[in-house]
This record gives C-alpha cells, structure tokens and sequence, in this order.
C-alpha cells in the first residue's frame, strides 16, 4: 500500500464522533442536573434519601486511603496479568494507553471540579450542597481504573472485558450512591468523562495494532462481533435505566415534583441506585461492539497485506 494512502484498517473519525458525543451527553447532562430547579432538586433528593436510608454494605470513609486501594488493586493487577498475556510486542506502548486513560480521566475530573466549582442555588436544598461535585471522582478511578484493563487486553478477549469493566464501574457508582457520598448525575458525569477518555485511547491502540501482522482473530461467533457481551450489558443497563427514570418520574407524573420530592422514599432510592449504577452498562454495551468491529477489520486488513 502507497505510504501517501491512508490506512483503511483505521477509521479515526469513529473514534472523534465518539468523543464528541460523550462531551455533548456531559454538557446536557451538567446543564440539566445543575443548572436547572427540577433538575437540582430530584438530584438532591436522590441522594438526601440514600443518606438516610439504613443499608446491610460496610461503611465506606472518605478520609481513609483504603477505598482508593480497594478500588484500583484489583484493576492494577488485572492490566498487570492482562499486559503479561499481551508480549513483548508493543506491551508498553499499551500499557501506557491504559495508564494515560486512567489519569487523564481523573485530572479532567479534577480539572472540572475547579473550573466549575460552585452550584448555582436554584432550590432550597443546593444550600446542603452548594459545591459542584460533577463528576465522583471515586466513580470515575474506579471506571477509569476498569477502561484501562479493558484496552490493555488482548483485543479476543476485550468483549469479555467490557462486561467486567462495566461491573466493576457500575457497583462502584451504586455503592458509592448508596452510602450517600455523590449525587445519581455525578456518577452518570463520571462514567461520560472515562468513556471519552477510552474512545481516545482506543483510537491510539487501533492505530498501533494496525500495524500488528499478528493479531489473533476474534472468537467465532455469528452476528455483530462482541454482540453476545453488548447485548447482555444493553439489557441490563436497559432495564436498569427504565426502572430509575419510572422510579423516579412516575411519582412526579403522578403527584406534581413538589409533593413527589416533598420528603425521601422508597421510589427516590430505587431511582437514584438505579441511574446511578445503569449507564455504566449502556457505555459497555456501545464500546463492546465499536472496539470488536475495528479488531476484526483490522484483521482481516492484516491477513490482506
């Protein structure tokens, strides 16, 4: 192939129209969750009812180091196993990938926190909580720590690895809810924030295993590759979705959002675990197939050569 032709194996545009959709999906969601009255006060109202709703989990202290350990151990030693799977062969060209995506998604965090630190005071409640805490920055270690082990594996075994990144990041968001740290957006903030940060990685990692004659092919399965694992967390984050939005709009449809926010319920917990937890799952389930397409064209671009 001509040097001047552009490699077919790589289609960087996917990877920017991507990006630009999760900084899009954030702008929406920053605008409505805190800069609007509606969206302040059933955010806020999630979270008051996790704060004073009892639960069976152990008690999470922000002020002891050992949350961020037991929420970046265990991907640190997966992308460490996951790097010893790979080879020599560019291994630390991906690992610092990972790496990059990890970190990066944790100063952008930081970086918006400073940048947009105050909450505007639109309801009575954003005096409890006059800080802009969008995105979780614990939300975003552990999804970011996660998207990391998901670009450092071997690219046959990503769609496997999509799914336990979307695990690890969902239960890390709902526990973090729960125990009434953040409110439902910061998390949904958090999972848009490492997911653009992974389409960019993904866009550096295709590029160098483009040049890869040795790629393993995919495992042989009909349809859409990595479907299997796309569809289970589409499902889930599907339903999950829907019970949080019903969970949480169906009383205000019902009784006006004066009297459904009027005091914490059942249904405002239900909500605020669901939608706190869920998106993390329909990231997965569009990132499974996205990264599955590309490993099999550039596969079938490399037996081509």
């Amino acid at each position: 192939m001509p040097r001047h032709q552009r490699d077919p194996a790589f289609h960087l545009e996917r990877w920017a129209a991507g990006f630009l959709l999760c900084v899009a999906l954030f702008g929406v969601l920053y605008l409505g969750a805190v800069r609007t009255g509606p969206g302040q006060l059933l955010d806020q109202m999630m979270q008051r009812t996790a704060a004073g709703t009892w639960n069976p989990l152990p008690t999470l202290n922000a002020h002891r180091e050992w949350v961020t350990v037991w929420i970046l151990l265990p991907p640190a030693l997966a992308c460490a196993a996951l790097a010893h799977q790979r080879g020599p062969h560019r291994r630390w060209i991906i690992l610092l990938c990972g790496a990059a995506v990890a970190l990066g998604s944790n100063i952008t965090t930081q970086v918006i926190k400073l940048i947009w630190s105050g909450r505007p005071v639109l309801v009575g409640l954003s005096e409890d909580w006059p800080a802009n805490s969008l995105p979780s920055g614990h939300t975003t270690m552990a999804a970011g720590a996660a998207a990391a082990a998901f670009l450092i594996c071997r690219p046959r075994d990503r769609a496997l690895w999509g799914v336990l990144a979307g695990i690890w990041a969902a239960g890390w968001g709902g526990y973090i809810f729960i125990e009434g740290w953040h409110l439902p957006s910061d998390m949904m903030a958090a999972y848009l924030v490492v997911a653009a940060w992974t389409l960019l990685g993904g866009a550096v990692v295709h590029h160098v295993e483009a040049k890869d004659a040795q790629l393993a092919p995919l495992p042989a399965e009909p349809g859409i590759p990595g479907g299997r694992q796309a569809g289970l967390c589409l499902t889930v984050g599907t339903m999950g979705t829907v019970i949080g939005l019903a969970a949480l709009l169906g009383p205000v449809a019902r009784h006006g959002l004066t009297e459904a926010t009027a005091s914490s319920s059942p249904w405002l917990f239900m909500a605020g675990a669901a939608l706190s937890s869920a998106p993390a799952f329909l990231l997965s389930a569009v990132l499974i197939p996205l990264f599955s397409s590309e490993t099999k064209h550039l596969t079938r671009t490399a037996r081509r050569r």
